[in-house]
This record gives C-alpha cells, sequence and structure tokens, in this order.
C-alpha cells in the first residue's frame, strides 16, 4: 500500500489531526532553530500525509513565500536595509527565471523521475552542509 493509499483510507478528521500535528512539529523546529522548513515540510507531505510529490513541491514552495516574506518583513521592521540593489534585482530576475525553468520540467516530468530528483537535492543539500560546517 502506497502512503497515498493509506492516507485515502484515513478519515478526513484524522489526515486534518495528523497535519496540525505534523504542522506544529516542524513549525517548532524551525522555530527553534532558524530553519526555513519548505524542505522539512516537503518531507512530511510526502512521506506522511501520502500527497503526490508534484502537489507536495507546490505547497512547499508556497509555504517557503510566507517564510521568506516574514523574514524580510521582520529584517526590514528592526531597521535593516538593502545594501546593494544590483544584487537584490540579480536574485529577484534568477529566482523568476529558475522558477519558471522547473515549473516547466515539473509538469512534463513523472512522479519517478520527480522522487529521483528530490532525493538527489537532498543528497546534495547534505553533503553541501556537512562539507560546509565539519570539513572547511
Amino acid at each position: 500500500m502506497t502512503a497515498k493509499e493509506s492516507m485515502d483510507a484515513l478519515s478526513p478528521r484524522k489526515r486534518f489531526f495528523q497535519s496540525v500535528v505534523y504542522g506544529v512539529i516542524v513549525g517548532f523546529i524551525c522555530g527553534f532553530v532558524g530553519a526555513g522548513g519548505g524542505m522539512m515540510m516537503l518531507l512530511v507531505l510526502v512521506v506522511v500525509l501520502g500527497y503526490e510529490i508534484k502537489t507536495a513541491v507546490g505547497t512547499s514552495v508556497f509555504i517557503m513565500t510566507f517564510t521568506a516574506l516574514t523574514g524580510a518583513l521582520s529584517h526590514f521592521a528592526i531597521g535593516g536595509g538593502i545594501t546593494d540593489w544590483s544584487i537584490l534585482v540579480m536574485c529577484i530576475l534568477s529566482t523568476l527565471l529558475f522558477a519558471m525553468a522547473t515549473a516547466k520540467f515539473a509538469n512534463k516530468a513523472s512522479a519517478k523521475v520527480m522522487n529521483r530528483m528530490l532525493g538527489f537535492g537532498l543528497l546534495a543539500l547534505s553533503i553541501v552542509m556537512i562539507t560546509v560546517n565539519y570539513i572547511i
């Protein structure tokens, strides 16, 4: 039985309860350590709640949008400002460009390819984090 099939067998009330519990757990962890939470929510959505990978990725990106917006507003509220506008423009343009390219790829890719790309991305991210924090 796949995660989606097992989740479909649960009542809507139990699915709602699980969603809230896992959301609170991820929110607590992210708030405590200062992480964004999008990747953790992606794993919870796919593995625990049984979302299809494409739906989970879109939901995770939607969550990260609000996390980034909250962080930016907090930064500006405590007196932070933009020191180099060219970097801001470059970040915005590259984000839009790669978001469009990734969306086109994701819409054409199968769930199997998406799962493998997610696994590869998480593996690459973990290698970079270990390298930066413990080796360099």
